[in-house]
């Protein structure tokens, strides 16, 4: 067997027990709470669905969740047609309240899985499967419904383990959130501009923002929409921004003593850079556990 392939197995194989051993602690994680006391009049109500889903959806709720997401892009690469890439998540939201006036939100991103097409210097197209890049949100806020305001810095851990999966560059840069949220409505932003400062790679310069509209029925249903805008300042003018636009479709549900929202998102993205993609379908899941400060959902 060639190094190369020996090498390749390795990868793979850290992959794969990074994945499982993420899967394990999310596990863990949810039966600790499931087993803890629940009063079920408190979930089972069409106000306390339409309430979780409110806090999920905003960004900076004291509600913890242990959130994972499938995203697919449709790639068009220049020459070679239409092709997929497959990306796998884990998005924990981690609130924790500082006082009586002040919260800290921890907002970590793991790319567990990145699947995706890229054209080689052969001019051939081949696939490639690792880990990503690892993004870390803290932000500081008051604690001042109905408005939603937290700032703070955010990170990028150049955690790939291949080429076509990350950046290859440690980042940082400035981040924050506004929004207004009411009884059935939530609306607000999220910035995330990110600057590189050492690697081995080229330098970085990129916004990410993402806006969020969202309406909550009753009974746990909502709708509404939560595409992501890119800037990649460093790209020629032109050339530098995605602005997709889309709507999302999510539900609360109890399968178990836990409640779960799961949501599907499909975006377009009628101005894109050469490198983004063209249309995006989300798959999330997210868990919400009690906190382990206050013991509240």
């Amino acid at each position: 067997m060639s190094l190369h392939s020996q090498s390749r197995r390795l990868r793979v194989s850290a992959v794969k027990h990074s994945f499982r051993l993420l899967c394990l602690v999310s596990i863990a994680a949810v039966a600790r709470q499931a087993s803890a006391r629940v009063e079920i009049g408190d979930l089972d109500t069409p106000q306390a669905a339409r309430e979780i889903n409110q806090r999920v959806t905003d960004p900076v709720s004291l509600t913890w969740s242990l959130k994972t997401k499938n995203t697919l892009n449709f790639l068009l690469l220049s020459g070679h047609g239409n092709h997929l890439q497959n990306q796998f998540q884990f998005q924990p939201t981690l609130p924790w309240a500082l006082g009586d006036r002040f919260k800290l939100i921890a907002r970590p991103e793991f790319t567990l899985v990145d699947d995706t097409a890229f054209v080689n210097a052969s001019d051939q197209v081949r696939r490639t499967t690792g880990v990503g890049d690892t993004i870390l949100d803290l932000a500081i806020g008051p604690r001042s419904d109905p408005w939603l305001v937290a700032v703070g810095p955010t990170f990028v851990f150049p955690t790939a383990n291949l080429k076509h999966t990350g950046q290859g560059m440690w980042q940082v840069g400035p981040g924050g959130v506004l929004g207004y949220r009411v009884e059935r409505w939530l609306a607000g932003v999220i910035l995330q501009q990110w600057y590189s400062y050492a690697g081995n790679r080229s330098t970085v310069s990129e916004m990410h923002l993402q806006y969020i509209g969202n309406y909550v029925f009753g009974d746990g249903w909502n709708v509404g929409t939560s595409p992501t805008m890119t800037v990649n300042w460093k790209n020629a003018p032109g050339e530098q921004v995605t602005f997709p636009i889309g709507v999302t479709v999510g539900k609360v549900v109890r399968p178990w003593t836990l409640p779960v929202k799961l949501s599907i998102e499909a975006d377009y993205c009628p101005v894109r850079s050469p490198d983004a993609p063209q249309a995006i379908i989300q798959l999330t899941v997210a868990p919400v556990i009690r906190s382990p400060q206050t013991g509240d959902w």
